[in-house]
């Protein structure tokens, strides 16, 4: 009687024990980093937090800004960041939020411009190069419009640099990283070697054009690393003094189009007025919903060079009237 009671027991406890180890591997197998969802879910949380990231990931060593940086923060309560920065000494005026991962929307084609122009200045690729499609690019899911060119037509890498850079043409970061490195994953590895190597270490780049991936984030200290970075290349100061281009492709039938590029910076493009003695050197606008409003800028004044880099989230307006205040706050 004993022994049978003894043996049911056990069989009881074999099974609970069973069934604990498998609901446990269930949920082992469910929250396993290397599944996409909860990849997904990590990161937006990461992206939207309110606290800054830890020390070895957010500029606490060999940095200008550290964490501890909140100069003037209580001033710009309308931004997700904005920072201010002289290039003469270092000094930090304004601070808030620069080591918080953000989505850099295009912002991102800051890098993208420093690795063509890095490509040119070794002489792999040059501007005249005529680059024509061999794909049809295609980013209409992600609220882009139609591109203007198509498979077939063709294009000078001068043409298609400018326009990026001035109109924040999205697909033509995508023809550029195709023809620069073969494809954008390629690219993309050239993008964060870079970044890295120039101190940007809280970003990562998972596509050109900088539409919201969770996988794509940077700061707005890495940005002030990059559009430095950008500041230094000849050409891409070249590019930022026009408030438009005009230029033209060739469509696959041999017809010559002609296109004009237009300004996205509402202080190049005269839709928000430059306080004054501000002069405008390397800069880079960027919008999206993950990221709001963004504005970069490397600019002097009284022959004094500075960057400023901020977002709002709703409020285009609100940008270029909070940027304006940032520029104001130097002599």
């Amino acid at each position: 009687m004993y022994i049978k009671d003894f043996v049911l027991k056990l069989i009881i406890i074999t099974g609970l024990v069973i069934v604990l180890m498998l609901v446990s591997g269930a949920n082992v197998h469910v929250s396993a980093p290397y599944s996409r969802a909860v990849d997904f879910d990590y990161s937006v949380k990461r992206l939207q937090s309110v606290n800054t990231q830890p020390d070895l990931l957010g500029g606490d060593i060999d940095t200008v800004v550290t964490k501890q940086n909140t100069e003037s923060a209580e001033m710009f309560n309308e931004c997700l960041f904005a920072l201010l920065i002289g290039e003469s000494d270092n000094q930090v005026y304004v601070a808030k939020n620069a080591h918080r991962r953000m989505y850099p929307a295009s912002l991102t084609k800051l890098m993208t411009g420093i690795i063509v122009c890095d490509r040119i200045e070794a002489g792999v690729i040059t501007l005249d190069d005529e680059v024509t499609l061999t794909d049809y690019y295609d980013l209409t899911d992600e609220g882009v419009g139609p591109s203007p060119l198509t498979y077939g037509d063709t294009i000078s890498v001068k043409d298609l640099l400018y326009a990026l850079m001035i109109e924040s043409n999205n697909y033509y970061a995508l023809i550029l990283a195709d023809y620069v490195a073969g494809d954008e994953a390629s690219f993309c590895k050239l993008m964060n070697e870079k970044a890295h190597a120039i101190g940007a270490t809280n970003t990562h780049f998972a596509n050109p054009h900088g539409l919201d991936d969770p996988d794509h984030y940077s700061t707005a200290y890495d940005m002030y690393l990059i559009i430095k970075e950008a500041h230094s290349h000849e050409l891409m100061r070249k590019i930022d003094e026009f408030d438009n281009y005009a230029y033209t492709y060739t469509d696959a039938a041999g017809n010559v189009i002609d296109m004009e590029a237009e300004a996205t910076n509402y202080f190049v493009n005269g839709n928000a007025q430059l306080p004054a003695g501000v002069k405008l050197s390397t800069w880079k606008t960027g919008t999206t919903d993950g990221a709001g409003y963004c504005l970069a800028l490397y600019f002097e004044k009284n022959g004094k060079k500075y960057v400023s880099v901020a977002s709002v989230l709703e409020d285009k307006i609100g940008l270029y009237d909070a940027t304006a205040r940032l520029l104001s706050m130097v002599n």
